[in-house]
């Protein structure tokens, strides 16, 4: 419906509607229009397709512009659908007269644009107005990209008391194939001082806070980390909100208050804001009721939207010793989307720190960090970019799907360790040659045909060539946050980026060196390979690590890994190699018996004891005058199924051995 008070012609105000916020005193949301445009709109163009249009969103979207669906119709120019010349789409709204308005005037409407960009171009829309009935125009606000329908204001007070005002709405695609814009639900709005704010989109899951965002799939998190609980609190009102209190009720029962300063939100804006909570071992039943109780200091006008209840379960796990977890990310600067990957690398670094052994593996012709041998064998493996692999197994995204790199990441730290690796890394910087020496003590009999390969990665990468641009999907904000690249351009030049988890060389190959590891390997037993390689001069040694693989040929998957910088001396390299204590439990998972081999140098006295996976210990035994090597009967009788870990101390030594119960 057309409420026409306010054209040429006619008085400036009859009447007034009240529409939620304030006072309309013209508005139009196109559902009766039966032509291209309603009545007394009009549009300049070169595009071949009609330009500005009203029609259902479903109508208006095309392939790369899908238009969020919405009751009625919108008003839209689509340059994606037509790949023509948008380059200055006009769209006039009908002669406005303000002369008689005086005080604050508001500009209202609902807004679906991008401010996409392709290949370094960026489309724009702009507001522009004229006080003298068309023959000048002066840009009121240039529009920045968002996700979904947003509502929008611009403040027209200055247009107050002019008989001749005309708005008038400016698309460029900028001489290239983007996307378009989209408009419904235009209002003049004389604002009212009604406080209106609303609590939405509470939930609570695991909590990432490098992008930040919760995920509400994972099943298991690591004892220590977080969930949280998040809610967007927004202004629906003209006065700006700028305090708020949300009040929790906790799964005790007990309440607790959150405050919230310097929000300074006006009408539609918001704040989104997440509240941790740790994770403690075994279930966690989180379930919270959260209400917002204060705007700016006093009461909220309307607090019909203002609570909400979430619920969570998550199992809070353990890592298991020794294990160390490799992902590996296919990456490239030229991929749109791989920013979502750089950013989980770098998350799982720090939050997983000592546990992951994160590697970046670059794919494409003009990327200067490519490896060639490295990435032809591993792009095979991927369906597409951003993706990667966790020890190698199915083709994950980064962040999105289930499970993604973290939630995997999660899962494969509960499994127990079947070797453990050391390295000694040597640095001779007079021929800047590196050389490994990497080491794996089985903790379990593994025959097969089992390699050894080394990566070695850098990290803090720069460059200043056109090649290490980085493609950018997330500029401008439109598709939420992503870690900080959504306040950066498309693409982020390369004086702004920064590569981490490079991979540098790859010694042995994609899938080890053959000959590196024996066919038999009795648990207990060490064995060693030596790796070398070059630094060229262009790489940063101090800021480079060391990977060791072993890699599963009948599965392909990597069994245990370890990395340490360069150089490095393994504390317990001694121990790989001359053990003075070696513990091994056989077979492993465990059904009821099983046998201990215990070897200790000279003859003293071993004390074994057993801890479930919280660390209690719920069996012990001690063995008196112990000489070479022993072997000494376990027995699980009634340890319930679940994981385990055999600790042997003899003299000033300690050996442990992860093993599995399972009938």
């Amino acid at each position: 419906m057309l409420y026409k008070l306010l054209f040429t012609g006619l008085l400036a105000f009859f009447g007034t509607l009240l529409y939620g916020q304030g006072t309309i005193i013209w508005s139009e949301n196109f559902d009766a229009v039966s032509a291209n445009l309603p009545n007394g709109w009009s549009q300049q163009t070169s595009a071949t397709d009609g330009g500005w249009k009203v029609a259902t969103p479903a109508t208006h979207s095309s392939q790369y512009f899908s238009v969020p669906s919405r009751p009625g119709l919108v008003i839209g120019t689509n340059d994606d659908k037509c790949n023509c010349n948008k380059a200055n789409e006009v769209l006039y709204l009908p002669p406005l007269n303000l002369s008689n308005q005086t005080g604050e005037l508001r500009l209202l409407f609902d807004l679906f644009f991008l401010k996409g960009s392709y290949q370094g171009k960026t489309e724009t829309l702009k507001l522009l107005a004229s006080t003298d009935g068309g023959a000048t125009w002066k840009e009121l606000q240039d529009f920045t990209g968002g996700g979904g329908w947003r509502l929008m204001m611009v403040n027209l007070t200055a247009l107050t008391g002019q008989s001749e005002v005309r708005l008038a709405f400016r698309y460029d695609d900028a001489n290239d194939w983007l996307f378009g814009a989209m408009i419904d639900n235009i209002r003049i709005v004389l604002p009212d001082n009604v406080i209106r704010a609303s609590l939405s989109n509470v939930a609570v899951g695991k909590y990432i806070p490098a992008v930040p965002t919760i995920v509400t799939n994972y099943n298991k998190i690591l004892v220590g980390h977080q969930v949280a609980l998040r809610g967007v609190i927004q202004n629906k009102g003209f006065p700006t909100i700028t305090s708020c209190d949300i009040q929790l009720r906790l799964p005790n029962g007990s309440t607790e208050i959150h405050t919230f300063r310097n929000l300074n939100l006006g009408l539609s804006q918001t704040h989104t804001f997440y509240i941790p909570f740790p994770v403690k071992p075994g279930l966690n039943s989180f379930g919270f009721e959260a209400r917002l109780i204060r705007v700016n200091g006093g009461h909220d006008d309307d607090d019909s939207d203002n609570g909400s209840v979430a619920s969570y379960l998550v199992y809070g796990v353990e890592p298991q010793p020794h294990r160390k977890v490799v992902v590996e990310e296919g990456t490239g600067t030229w991929c749109v989307w791989c920013p979502r990957g750089a950013v989980m690398m770098d998350y799982l670094a720090q939050a997983y720190k000592g546990r992951v052994v994160p590697i970046a593996v670059h794919n494409g012709s003009s990327n200067p960090m490519r490896i060639t041998a490295y990435d032809s064998e591993f792009s095979k493996l991927l369906s597409g970019y951003p993706g990667g692999l966790v020890e190698r197994e199915e083709d994950i995204d980064p962040l999105l799907g289930d499970p993604n790199f973290e939630k995997s990441l999660i899962e494969h730290l509960t499994w127990p360790a079947k070797v453990i690796i050391t390295q000694n890394v040597d640095w001779i910087p007079s021929i800047r040659r590196v050389r490994i020496r990497s080491s794996v003590r089985f903790l379990e009999a593994m025959n097969g045909d089992f390699r050894l390969a080394v990566v070695l990665t850098e990290d803090g990468v720069r460059g200043t060539t056109s090649g290490y641009n980085q493609a950018n999907a997330y500029a401008g904000g439109a598709r939420g946050p992503m870690g900080g690249y959504e306040n950066l351009p498309n693409p982020v030049p390369a004086s702004q980026m920064v590569y981490n988890h490079v991979a540098r060389a790859l010694l042995g190959g994609f899938k080890g060196a053959a000959g590196s590891v024996p066919v038999d390997n009795p648990a207990g037993s060490v064995i060693s390979h030596e790796f070398s390689a070059t630094i060229p001069t262009s790489q940063n040694v101090n800021n480079m690590h060391a990977i060791t693989m072993l890699i599963d040929q009948a599965s392909g998957r990597i069994i245990n890994a370890e990395v340490t910088p360069i150089p490095f001396v393994s504390t317990a390299a001694t121990e790989a190699t001359a053990e003075p204590l070696h513990l091994s439990l056989a077979p492993n998972p465990v059904a009821d018996e099983a046998m201990i081999t215990v070897r200790v140098e000279g003859t003293c006295n071993v004390h074994l004891r057993v801890f479930n996976a919280v660390g209690v210990q719920v069996a012990e035994r001690l063995y008196d005058n112990v000489t070479g090597r022993q072997f000494l009967p376990f027995n699980a009788g009634n340890l319930p199924n679940g994981m385990y870990t055999l600790v042997a101390t003899a003299k000033e030594h300690v050996a442990t051995v992860p093993f599995v119960i399972q009938r």
